[in-house]
């Protein structure tokens, strides 16, 4: 068993590459299995379990937390992985689930962080509107790789330096915009 796990991870990585730059319809053998191996790995294999206490650990600075987490969850995106991510997009291959993962393991925690950091003390579920707010972030986050792996563009400055800027300037508009909105029903 653990022999062709080896044998296999090569044959995924090359399947990997080709789908990534020539799209999910490039005729290979075998083709729909590696695809489905190909997505699993990139949605679901690239998620380490402490990031889960990280995000709700008070001892840490928000702006802190958020910066380690980004710097380390987008940190280490290839370009294959950039385009795999796009073109699944592309073809609705997110889906439902990727999204309620996102918002269960990110989204909502950072936006629960977020009111206790503006001092709101809801009781109330987090909201539709606190969710957008959370993805400015993770959107923002997310771009470089877009610019550099799929519009061939510079980015300007190395990735743990973008972050830390782009969390620092967003935090200061979340607190206050999580005030505002906790006025809201």
């Amino acid at each position: 068993m653990r022999k062709s796990k080896r044998t296999g991870a090569p044959i995924i990585a090359a399947a990997a590459r080709a789908f990534a730059e020539h799209g999910f319809d490039v005729p290979m053998a075998d083709g729909r299995r590696l695809r489905e191996q190909v997505l699993a790995q990139l949605f679901a294999g690239r998620w380490k379990p402490q990031w889960d206490a990280l995000l709700v650990d008070r001892r840490l600075p928000l702006e802190k937390r958020l910066t380690q987490f980004y710097a380390e969850y987008r940190g280490r995106v290839t370009r294959v992985e950039a385009r795999l991510w796009t073109r699944a997009g592309l073809m609705g291959m997110h889906g439902p689930a990727f999204s309620r993962t996102l918002e269960k393991r990110i989204l909502v925690p950072v936006a629960r962080e977020l009111r206790h950091e503006a001092g709101v003390a809801l009781k109330r579920a987090v909201s539709k509107k606190e969710i957008e707010l959370v993805q400015m972030l993770h959107g923002a986050i997310a771009f470089p790789h877009t610019r550099s792996h799929i519009f061939d563009m510079d980015v300007h400055g190395r990735l743990p330096e973008l972050i830390a800027m782009m969390v620092r300037v967003w935090l200061r508009g979340a607190i206050a915009e999580t005030r505002r909105l906790a006025t809201r029903p």
